[in-house]
């Protein structure tokens, strides 16, 4: 069940939104297309945001296009990633649609949820959106990839896990690998991952013995355990992206090579970067810690995404 009515976000309605959290100017953009749908999951009626890109595959309504679906982090929303992450220009240059569903409650159901979380049955969710864009449109089923912040990223997490023969490729912001996803899951195969992890995140520890106390990969054990799970050799080629003098943080990516089947693992970590998403016009507060805006976390991404579809070596 497809539906909801169409909003229309523009760019006066978005600049008031980033304004009050302290930001500069935020990136142009006008009549941004994002409608609220409804899906029906066992009875229980769900809902999401899709933004239709400005641009279609080669301009071309027919040709499929991909879909992203990124999931929000604990009490933030679906309307709250979608102007945090503010996918718009990556999304518009690839024609690529977005959908960002809501949780059911604060939080998804992952093990790193509280136990009241468990039962929600968000995976099936996922199955109903992503069957009802396919109802409005040409959608290519080799190119459907999840990415989430926070909570969000342990729940997309548990989607490429559960669902890795249709979800193509995984990405990963403000967190590292949850350790009840990365030891009980029945991963289906190699899943090309990039992650976005800050060093000095407050909320998801980059030390791995602090980050065990909380059920979680701290970023040295994410990458070990990418690593491994993806048949990569076991150490990284490490690229210094810079520093970014504005926030004091640097970049430096970690790429493991010879992967399985093309399933490649690029591991960005934040140097004194906090619970942050790299390059977006808004900020979470200052409690969260400093953001990178050196390092685009949309088009590193998309890039990552369509470099990465299923059925070609990925």
């Amino acid at each position: 069940m497809g539906g909801g009515g169409r909003r229309w976000l523009g760019v006066v309605a978005l600049t008031g939104v980033l304004a009050g959290c302290g930001d500069g100017t935020p990136t142009g953009v006008v009549d941004v297309q994002t409608a609220w749908h409804d899906v029906d999951v066992l009875g229980a009626t769900r809902r999401y945001r899709l933004y239709e890109p400005l641009s279609t595959p080669n301009g071309d309504v027919r040709t499929p296009a991909p879909l992203l679906l990124l999931f929000h982090g604990a009490t933030q929303g679906a309307a709250g990633i979608e102007l945090m992450s503010w996918l718009y220009g990556a999304a518009d240059a690839e024609g690529l649609l977005v959908a960002y569903p809501e949780a059911a409650g604060d939080y998804w159901n992952t093990p790193n949820s509280p136990p009241s979380y468990w039962s929600v049955p968000d995976v099936q969710f996922v199955d109903a959106i992503v069957e009802d864009v396919a109802l409005a449109h040409a959608l290519d089923r080799d190119r459907v990839f999840v990415a989430g912040f926070s909570n969000g990223a342990i729940f997309a997490q548990v989607v490429a896990c559960l669902r890795g023969e249709s979800i193509a490729a995984l990405a990963v912001v403000g967190a590292g690998m949850s350790a009840g996803v990365s030891a009980s899951c029945p991963w289906h195969r190699p899943m090309p991952t990039v992650v976005f992890f800050g060093d000095a995140d407050p909320q998801f520890f980059w030390d791995d013995g602090l980050a065990a106390a909380v059920g979680m990969l701290g970023g040295p054990g994410s990458m070990t355990w990418l690593a491994d799970h993806n048949g990569c050799a076991p150490e990284p080629t490490i690229f210094d992206l810079g520093p970014d003098p504005d926030s004091g943080t640097e970049a430096e990516l970690s790429r493991f090579p010879d992967c399985a089947d093309g399933a490649d693992v690029d591991f960005y970590r934040l140097i004194r970067g906090g619970h942050t998403w790299p390059g977006s016009p808004m900020n979470l507060g200052a409690g969260f810690g400093r953001k990178n805006r050196t390092l685009d976390a949309n088009s590193t991404m998309v890039d990552f995404f369509l470099s990465h579809p299923l059925g070609t070596g990925s």
